[in-house]
């Protein structure tokens, strides 16, 4: 380390000065003082050989290099930085090949994110360390992501898991908490490696192990971590994370010199990220921007369903080479084809996907689609299905006993208004006046609101339904006089997300980052700057800001 590994200010510890180059050297000296403490550590990351060949002068000025994080390491604590350095130089080479590889496509974005808040850009690494950048790693502990979030800490910072999706696989969103939680552990400790520490074992158990030990840093607290009971000690693998990191950092600035493929991550192929309407059918999506699902899901392994959630807007990423054919799609009224669905419990096996068809007038071959890889239907599994069917076991059992019959059309001027079990529906109504439409076999009240932007509870009064269940297709609705306008199109890239339409206003809070206002509103950071003219340095708190909703 270069004015840091060789500027010792106390004249007493220039032994350890010799004892970290004898082991760098791994001469003789290495030998004779015996093998270190083994590392508890990932598969990928076995303890180094210490016999193995010594660093030459071109790894030695690699690893006296220094950055914002590792400028001030003790000497006492250089002999294991060494030992991970030399591990990803020799054995574990192939390795940190294909992680340095793999972080190119998203190292860009990650250092964007670290620079506009204030923090070092080298954390940008520490997804290294964490999965290798792998967006879908998974570990036993039930951690996820490339940065390796546990369900609770994820949620926590914004990272949303339910039926619909797992955001801690979306690499982008999981970097933007990874730096809210860094920042917040930053704040807790004031030094970044024992923050980088905390990362690793939790907030409370380096709080506990720094106040038990009494040791001002992640340094100190590792040197005295003896002196605490089995239960507060700090693990092997967090005394070795600090050391790994920095390892990967030095490699990470060096990778030509020592003899690694350079990487550009400002040169990678760009992705934008879409702001998508609820119910956006994410096939249909892949098909319109000529991408094979296969390698749409790549690109967006937080979604568990090829449909996005119906609850709320969610973010879909594509190459910028689709932007065009992205844009048009999420404009079209056929993105959000699946609005009006539902996530519903299968209440009897009795059901099927052709009693629930029957049900709610949807071809089996689209509630298929929907649901992939689901054949038979058991009691207790979650589908989604259109928002009107009728999931009870009841409803499945009457369908089986109901006779046939043919139903009656309504006489025109006699449109009593039907209640909630009456078996007459309204097959045919004429618009007496306004706007008629016709309703299809997929659509359901819900969506012909939305379509004329109109209120559910308007177009019900408007043509005397009181059980929107009950209405078939084929049934002509007239649409509330003076209140049916084009439902506005939304959807656009984000980065730059191209919106029009609703709007409302945000007040900024004391401890609000464009980031974390972004996120409340699933917007983009970028259109946030581009709507109001501000930028993370000249926003305040008590600022009123406008937001797109649309």
């Amino acid at each position: 380390m270069a004015n840091c590994m060789l500027n010792f200010r106390a004249a007493g510890s220039c032994w350890l000065l010799a004892a970290a180059l004898c082991l760098l050297l791994a001469g003789g000296c290495s030998t004779r003082q015996g093998k270190g403490p083994e590392v508890s550590a990932p598969s990928f990351m076995l303890p180094e050989d210490e016999s193995a060949a010594p660093l030459t002068q071109t790894e030695l000025a690699a690893l006296r290099s220094t950055g914002q994080i590792d400028r001030n390491v003790p000497a006492d604590a250089m002999p294991d930085v060494a030992r991970q350095y030399k591990y990803f130089l020799r054995k574990g080479r192939n390795t940190m090949s294909v992680f340095s590889k793999r972080s190119e496509q998203y190292l860009a974005y990650a250092r964007k994110v670290f620079r506009s808040r204030g923090m070092p850009d080298e954390l940008a690494y520490l997804a290294i360390v964490e999965s290798g950048y792998k967006a879908d790693a998974k570990s036993q502990a039930g951690a996820a992501g490339a940065w390796q979030f546990m369900p609770y800490t994820g949620m926590k910072y914004g990272l949303d898991q339910d039926w619909w999706m797992d955001e801690r696989l979306d690499p982008y969103k999981a970097t933007e908490a990874a730096a809210d939680y860094l920042q917040k552990l930053y704040g807790d400790f004031g030094d970044w490696p024992t923050a980088i520490a905390a990362y690793n074992a939790g907030e409370g158990k380096m709080s506990r192990a720094k106040q038990g030990t009494g040791g001002r840093d992640f340094f100190e607290v590792r040197a005295r971590n003896h002196k605490l009971d089995d239960k507060a000690r700090l693990r092997e693998e967090t005394k070795q994370y600090v050391p790994r990191f920095l390892a990967v950092t030095k490699i990470m600035r060096n990778l030509p010199q020592l003899g690694f493929d350079s990487i550009e991550p400002d040169k990678a192929p760009g992705m934008l990220r879409f702001t998508a309407r609820p119910g956006t059918d994410l096939m249909a999506f892949s098909s319109a921007c000529r991408l094979g699902w296969e390698e749409f899901r790549v690109y967006n392994q937080h979604h568990k369903r090829p449909v996005t959630s119906t609850e709320r807007a969610t973010f879909v990423y594509v190459p910028a080479r689709c932007e065009r054919e992205a844009t048009a799609f999420l404009r079209s009224p056929q993105a959000n084809a699946y609005a009006d669905w539902r996530p519903a419990k299968v209440t009897t096996s009795a059901d099927s996907w052709d009693r629930i068809s029957r049900r709610c007038n949807v071809p089996v071959a689209r509630l298929k689609a929907a649901n992939p890889g689901t054949g038979r239907l058991r009691a207790g599994e979650m589908v989604l299905v259109p928002r009107s069917v009728n999931m009870s076991a009841t409803a499945v059992a009457a369908l089986d006993g109901k006779k046939s019959g043919s139903a009656r059309e309504m006489p025109q001027g006699k449109n009593k208004r039907l209640k909630s079990g009456d078996r007459r529906t309204p097959e045919r109504v004429t618009a007496a006046s306004g706007i008629g439409h016709k309703l299809q076999p997929d659509e359901t009240l819900y969506a012909v609101a939305r379509k004329y932007n109109v209120s559910l509870r308007d177009l019900q009064d408007c043509n005397q339904i009181d059980n929107p269940n009950k209405v078939r297709a084929g049934c002509i609705l007239r649409i509330p006089d003076g209140k049916a306008t084009a439902a506005p199109a939304s959807g656009g890239s984000s980065g730059r997300v191209g919106k029009a339409g609703r709007k409302t206003t945000y007040t900024v809070q004391a401890k609000d980052s464009l980031w974390n206002i972004a996120r409340k509103h699933i917007v983009s950071v970028d259109d946030l700057k581009r709507w109001n003219q501000v930028d993370e340095k000249s926003l305040r708190a008590g600022t009123t800001l406008v937001v797109d909703l649309d």
